[in-house]
C-alpha cells in the first residue's frame, strides 16, 4: 500500500500549478440559494459537512428550508468524478493515473515526425513549446520518450523495458518498473544517470528538427 501523502507528493511535483492530478471538489451545498423568492423562508446549511450518502467522505450538507433550525434535506456532493480522484491503493493505480494525466496534458499537440538513418524522431508541441519528444529504431521500436512541462522533462519512458521515470524540476522522484513496481529511493549513480538524461537526453531529437528547418 502507498500512503496518500506520498501519492500527493508525486502528483503535485509532476504538474505544479495544474489540477490534472489533484481532487477538485466544489460542493453542491455552496450553490444553495440563501435569498429565495420574497415571502419564502431562506434555506441555510445546518452544521458542518457530513456523510449523507455513506460513501465514506464528509462532503455532504444538511439544509434547513423552514428556518426552524431543523434539517429538512441533505445535499449530496457529486462534483468529484472518479477520474479526478487520486487513487492510492497500489503502485499500478498511481502509475495509470499519472500516465492518463500526461496523455491529457498532451492532447491536441502539433506532431511532427522525421526519419533519419533508420530512426524515427517525433516531437509534439503546444503553443510552440514541446510537450512530448521521442526517438525509436524503426525495425524494433526500441527507444525513449520524453514528456515536458514548462520546457523541463517531467517523465521519461524506455520503450524496450517499459521503465518509466518521473521528475520534479529535473530531480528524479519516482521510477516504475513493469508499470506496477514503484521505487522512490535511489543511489547516487541511479539519480545522476536519470537526471543527466532528463537534462540532455532529448537534445539529439531537437537537433534533427533544427536541421530540417534550415
Amino acid at each position: 500500500m502507498i500512503s496518500l501523502p506520498f501519492a500527493n507528493k508525486i502528483s503535485l511535483s509532476l504538474l505544479v500549478c495544474t489540477t490534472l492530478l489533484t481532487t477538485c471538489q466544489v460542493s453542491q451545498a455552496s450553490q444553495v440559494s440563501t435569498s429565495q423568492t420574497s415571502g419564502v423562508k431562506e434555506s441555510k446549511i445546518i452544521g458542518g459537512a457530513i456523510d449523507c450518502d455513506n460513501d465514506g467522505r464528509q462532503n455532504d450538507s444538511r439544509i434547513d428550508d423552514g428556518g426552524d433550525g431543523i434539517p429538512d434535506r441533505c445535499v449530496i456532493d457529486t462534483s468529484a468524478s472518479k477520474k479526478q480522484e487520486i487513487k492510492t491503493e497500489t503502485p499500478k493505480e498511481i502509475f495509470d493515473t499519472l500516465m492518463q494525466a500526461l496523455t491529457e496534458m498532451t492532447e491536441g499537440c502539433d506532431e511532427a515526425t522525421k526519419i533519419k538513418a533508420g530512426v524515427s524522431y517525433r516531437i509534439c508541441t503546444i503553443n510552440n513549446e514541446p510537450v512530448t519528444a521521442s526517438e525509436a529504431l524503426l525495425e524494433v521500436g526500441d527507444g525513449v520518450g520524453f514528456w515536458f512541462k514548462n520546457n523541463k522533462v517531467i517523465a521519461i519512458r524506455y520503450f524496450h523495458s517499459g521503465e518509466t521515470l518521473f521528475f520534479d524540476d529535473e530531480a528524479l522522484i519516482a521510477k516504475f518498473s513493469n508499470d506496477d513496481e514503484l521505487q522512490s529511493e535511489f543511489s547516487h549513480e541511479e539519480r545522476r544517470e536519470a537526471e543527466t538524461l532528463a537534462k540532455n537526453g532529448y537534445q539529439t531529437i531537437f537537433k534533427v528538427f533544427a536541421e530540417k528547418a534550415k
